[in-house]
């Protein structure tokens, strides 16, 4: 039985295909499908650039610079004579899944557009109990060091570092197709049982 083998370049890789004893309708198809992919159509109807415009990528070295900006956010608390902070896994989540918010609705805010929710409401929706807490957001720098150090030339970012309120943190750094970074800290002192 002969061998079909499709290979369809697509921006994020290759896809690979092999089948044997195919009847003529199968390769029919399989060609028309591929045929779509290659002028760039989607499930949605979109193109592939349209597609790809909105969409939150997580950077191959998200936890390097995630521990890279914990460790600095420590250090700067305890030459300040303040407890370092814990890293917590809702808090991180909800930081990932509002950086990739604001790539995919295109904005840049604490308060989102579209669910009108405030950072607090949304570590409430997470079932995130605290007394209190606090976000920073950033966009465009390419590393833990620029952007800590914009946040610690900007007095609210700042103060936020270097709160005494705050036991845990999340980070969370996404990018958007083209490369730029979102970063968010979420800060809070929370309610343990």
């Amino acid at each position: 039985m002969p061998v079909i083998v499709i290979e369809v370049p697509i921006e994020t890789g290759v896809v690979l295909w092999k089948s044997s004893g195919m009847n003529k309708r199968s390769v029919f198809s399989l060609v028309a499908m591929c045929g779509l992919l290659a002028t760039g159509c989607t499930s949605t109807g979109a193109t592939q650039e349209e597609s790809a415009k909105n969409f939150c990528e997580i950077p191959i070295n998200q936890f390097r610079l995630s521990d890279d900006l914990l460790e600095r956010v420590n250090r700067a608390r305890v030459a300040e004579g303040l407890m370092p902070l814990i890293t917590d896994q809702s808090l991180t989540d909800v930081a990932a899944d509002y950086a990739c918010q604001m790539i995919e609705d295109e904005f840049f805010s604490h308060h989102s557009p579209k669910s009108k929710l405030g950072p607090g409401e949304r570590l409430t929706r997470a079932g995130y109990i605290y007394f209190t807490m606090g976000e920073n957001l950033a966009t465009g720098q390419d590393s833990s060091e620029d952007v800590f150090d914009d946040w610690m030339t900007s007095p609210e970012h700042r103060d936020n570092i270097l709160s005494s309120q705050w036991r845990e943190i999340g980070i969370a750094v996404r990018t958007t197709p083209d490369g730029e970074y979102y970063w968010v800290q979420e800060f809070a002192d929370p309610v343990k049982f």
